[in-house]
């Protein structure tokens, strides 16, 4: 298997060829869809990552920072407060970022002592925060949420233990949003949505299968050829508990073979029932090695406000620059 970690471009940091003027005017507009996309959520960017969300264009660190120089073409479209990098007209988002970031990280630490009995849960085999948390981006007394991988052919036996802990040790704001099994790990929809969903996910919890399930959706490299990790986020996970290890152990030793097979077609069946009644959004959907379960589908309002952004500031850009955009050779 090859490793998901997606190294930089120019890692050695040689020299590099000369750009060409359409080189530099693509680096431009994936600098420009970098700070777009985070300006949806009131998220200004370091330069590292600009570089690591600039969809569609290789780009290094060194290629940013000159494209991003107080004389260069950009100059009059973003601007630099402090660390963070912002789209003119919202540097505002600077100080909003830094609360958010120092609350994120308190209840960041919090979650992970109360989702420590997830080890003992049974078949579960990775667990990653995602959404605002993830992105250290989350206000006060926002949910934690959670994709699951389960192991394969017991994705609603975990589903239902999970549910179980839940009711019983009363952690309503702890919601289970995405669940899928080893055995099928690859997104159907291949957009800059997912990529950046997935890329930015904080595993907490990951025997392998997170590994597993980022290098069968090796496609989000494509829309982001220049990601690479940040070592920061490496410091959130839960902390080992041999006891919850020993106690899921046990739990999947008893639900192996036809007794687990059983209940996972008896859970499967009667969960779905209840979610199928309960629905009042399209959003959740059911499949035998899958769950979905957002109240919300938010990925059309944010790439349709992604869609106006880009064209709004590409057209400032182009405008400044007084020429047109230049379209990325496939």
């Amino acid at each position: 298997m090859k490793p998901f970690i997606q190294p930089l471009p120019n890692p050695e940091n040689k020299p590099l060829p000369a750009a060409t003027p359409a080189t530099l005017k693509l680096q431009d507009e994936a600098i420009i869809r970098s700070l777009c996309y985070a300006d949806i959520f009131d998220f200004p960017l370091t330069l590292d990552e600009i570089v690591r969300f600039a969809p569609n264009v290789p780009l290094s660190v060194d290629e940013a920072a000159s494209r991003l120089d107080p004389v260069a073409p950009l100059a009059g479209i973003v601007k630099k407060n402090g660390s963070f990098y912002h789209l003119e007209g919202r540097a505002e988002t600077c100080q909003r970022r830094l609360d958010r970031e120092a609350e994120s990280r308190q209840q960041l630490e919090i979650a992970l002592r109360r989702l420590v009995p997830l080890q003992g849960i049974p078949f579960l085999r990775a667990a990653a925060v995602t959404g605002a948390l993830a992105a250290l981006n989350s206000p006060a007394g926002d949910d934690v949420d959670l994709l699951i991988v389960s192991a394969r052919g017991r994705t609603w036996t975990a589903y239902f233990f999970l549910r179980l802990w839940r009711r019983f040790s009363h952690n309503p704001d702890i919601c289970f949003n995405v669940f899928i099994s080893e055995s099928d790990l690859v997104f159907r929809n291949q957009n800059l949505f997912y990529a950046r969903e997935i890329l930015g996910a904080l595993p907490i919890f990951n025997n392998g299968a997170y590994d597993k399930f980022v290098d069968a959706n090796r496609w989000i490299f494509d829309i982001f050829p220049s990601w690479n990790p940040n070592p920061d986020r490496k410091r959130y996970r839960l902390a080992t508990s041999p006891l919850w290890r020993r106690r899921q152990h046990q739990l999947e030793k008893l639900l192996s073979g036809p007794i687990g097979d059983l209940m996972e077609y008896l859970v499967r069946r009667v969960q779905s029932k209840n979610l199928v009644s309960s629905a009042t959004e399209t959003s959740m959907r059911m499949r035998r090695n899958r769950i979905k379960l957002h109240k919300r589908d938010n990925r059309l309002p944010i790439l349709d406000k992604f869609d106006q952004r880009v064209q709004s500031w590409l057209g400032k850009y182009h405008e400044a620059t007084g020429e047109p955009p230049v379209k990325p050779v496939d």
